[in-house]
């Protein structure tokens, strides 16, 4: 492979860099929602959560962070800064209780401060973001990266399916083989997704899922949890 081509696809070492799930972000301390979510035993085994994985986080991902993504990865591209300050806005207020958004934040910062003692060649980026939600940053350093879009979004769809399902290992008598399965079809099923949220005007980004909001709600004062989130 000569230098031009090896160049070319660079990117791909800063997409699987970015999607491991033992990159040290702070994700294993969070369950985003499924540890309410088997609290209220809506989620209680393998095929309760597959339903879960299919339905609902599939189209939390299709109508929110995955279009938030491909913005800001479009924002990133031409450093539209205001447009990302926008976004970063609409990811926190989009969060239906404070722990998933700051969960989204947490994260978010330390994708930012890897990405800056790692990948980046300038000063940081992000640091007038003021929320650094994890889908505004991982599209930025995506576009930074020369990543194509649609990169992005299949590594914000690995990583969401990936942090839940570690997260299910400690609440759910499943296996690691089981989880290996659920990922697969869980990436699987959000591919005829991601052109449509790759098209998602910012007008239409947004979701309603009273039972998963309730259950993040009512984890929020939980006597007693695993996870922060």
């Amino acid at each position: 492979m000569d230098n031009h081509n090896t160049e070319s696809w660079e990117w791909i070492a800063s997409v699987l860099h970015f999607s491991d799930s033992a990159l040290p972000v702070g994700a294993y301390a969070h369950s985003f929602g499924l540890e309410g979510v088997c609290q209220l035993n809506i989620v209680h085994d393998k095929e309760t959560l597959r339903t879960f994985l299919t339905r609902d986080v599939t189209s939390a991902l299709t109508q929110v962070d995955l279009p938030l993504v491909a913005h800001a990865h479009s924002a990133a591209l031409t450093q539209d800064t205001h447009l990302l300050h926008k976004l970063d806005q609409t990811s926190y207020a989009l969060r239906p209780t404070r722990q998933l958004r700051n969960a989204a934040s947490r994260i978010g910062k330390q994708q930012a401060s890897l990405y800056n003692k790692t990948w980046s060649k300038s000063n940081d980026p992000f640091a007038t973001l003021p929320h650094k939600q994890s889908p505004i940053i991982i599209g930025a350093i995506m576009a930074y990266q020369n990543a194509p879009a649609m990169a992005a979004l299949w590594s914000t769809a690995y990583q969401t399916f990936s942090a839940l399902l570690q997260a299910a290992l400690k609440l759910l008598p499943i296996g690691p083989a089981a989880t290996q399965e659920l990922l697969h079809q869980s990436m699987q099923n959000i591919k005829p997704h991601l052109q449509p949220a790759l098209n998602t005007s910012i007008d239409d980004i947004g979701t309603f899922n009273p039972i998963w909001d309730i259950a993040a709600s009512q984890h929020e004062h939980a006597p007693a949890r695993l996870f922060i989130s």
